[in-house]
């Protein structure tokens, strides 16, 4: 019996394919690896077929990091209020961006600083979404100083400070320097330093 011919995509369903594509190839391999010909492969049709749905590889480098990179701020933000009590989201902030499950995201973020010298969309994508961190991080010390339990005139500050490091350790990951547990640690004391805490209100056992 002769096997149906599959059904044609809406142009609507191939664009979401080559965009879900190119996504799980960032995650996969990171952006460097993004190309008219590997996203091609990866669903299945010619190279010029992609062309068709986004002529440009830049725009299509930086639309994949801003949904990966969109996504992560989104599902740590839940997780972040999911708790009441300022310390326990700065601790869940903390933990969430020092997961080992979310190294793949720090490596695309590694690619978006050096390919975004040459791709202004990908330039703006990553700022944006570096105000979505901060601006996250911000709130919860700011909360934690209106109630008390934080220390410290500027809060925008030390959400900046937070993000250096984990940007910092992530970079050290790449090429293997000083310990996970090292990197950890170097964030999680020096922001509980910053907000007059002790370490170990921001380990993830509390």
């Amino acid at each position: 019996m002769p096997t149906p011919p599959r059904r044609r995509l809406s142009p609507e369903e191939r664009s979401a394919q080559i965009d879900a594509a190119a996504v799980a190839l960032a995650r996969a391999d990171g952006l460097a690896g993004l190309t008219l010909r590997t996203v091609a492969a990866s669903v299945g049709v010619a190279p010029s077929l992609v062309a068709h749905y986004r002529p440009a590889i830049k725009a299509l480098v930086a639309d994949t990091f801003r949904t990966v990179a969109t996504d992560e701020v989104a599902e740590v933000r839940q997780v972040v209020i999911a708790e009441h009590d300022p310390v326990d989201r700065l601790r869940a902030l903390l933990a969430a961006v020092n997961d080992p499950r979310r190294d793949d995201v720090g490596t695309i973020w590694a690619d978006a600083w050096s390919i975004g010298r040459s791709n202004p969309q990908l330039a703006d994508a990553a700022r944006a979404v570096m105000g979505a961190w901060q601006e996250l991080a911000s709130q919860v010390v700011a909360d934690g100083v209106a109630a008390g339990s934080m220390h410290t005139d500027d809060p925008d500050r030390v959400a900046f400070l937070l993000f250096a490091l984990v940007d910092a350790a992530n970079g050290y990951a790449l090429v293997g320097h000083r310990s996970r547990a090292e990197r950890d640690d170097l964030v999680v004391r020096t922001v509980a330093g910053a907000v007059g805490l002790p370490a170990e209100r921001l380990t993830s056992d509390g």
